[in-house]
């Protein structure tokens, strides 16, 4: 995978994170930009991750040759599955992962495909932010009450760890890559 592809799929995401952050700080009350600001930085997570799996989909070895995964594998890669129709074709279908259990999952891949020895953390207070952020993320895109859609201050405060938190993961993925190419 080339780099312009992955720098075309992440400056987008980065750019909306990056705005939303600037517009918080300037308007630190304003409940509109506290969730703008949450939902680009999960849009940003989701979009980084993906991104991350096509890297794993497209890495070849130092050799040249295609990484190899296997079909569960690629199946989770591609966040799709396969049907039969009553008319005896395939069909694909869409699948929505869980945020957390994909992000394991893409890590996990891309330490096994690039030698790589990133730590997600799990169980940490590092994971337990993201979860947290998480149920924010998910409350305020799917209020119930006007009261779900208010974002407090320690909420925000909490994203922007998390924020920090998977940009040096995606950096660290990014060191794995180039030592993988170094090979």
């Amino acid at each position: 995978m080339k780099i312009g592809t992955i720098k075309n799929g992440l400056e987008p995401l980065l750019n909306d994170a990056f705005e939303a952050e600037k517009f918080l700080g300037e308007n630190k009350e304003s409940q509109f930009f506290r969730r703008l600001y949450i939902r680009s930085v999960f849009a940003y997570i989701e979009g980084s991750v993906w991104i991350l799996k096509q890297v794993c989909l497209n890495a070849k070895s130092a050799n040249g040759e295609k990484r190899k995964i296997s079909l569960s594998e690629y199946s989770i890669l591609t966040e799709e599955s396969y049907e039969l129709k009553n008319n005896g074709n395939i069909k694909t279908v869409s699948k929505n992962l869980n945020l957390l259990d994909n992000i394991k999952f893409t890590f996990k891949t891309v330490n096994k495909l690039f030698n790589g020895k990133i730590e997600l953390g799990v169980g940490t207070k590092s994971w337990d932010n993201l979860i947290d952020a998480k149920k924010v993320r998910n409350r305020i895109t799917h209020p119930k009450s006007d009261k779900e859609m208010f974002v407090d201050d320690n909420e925000i405060e909490n994203c922007e760890k998390v924020c920090s938190w998977f940009n040096l993961l995606v950096k660290d993925c990014f060191d794995e890559f180039i030592k993988s190419a170094e090979k």
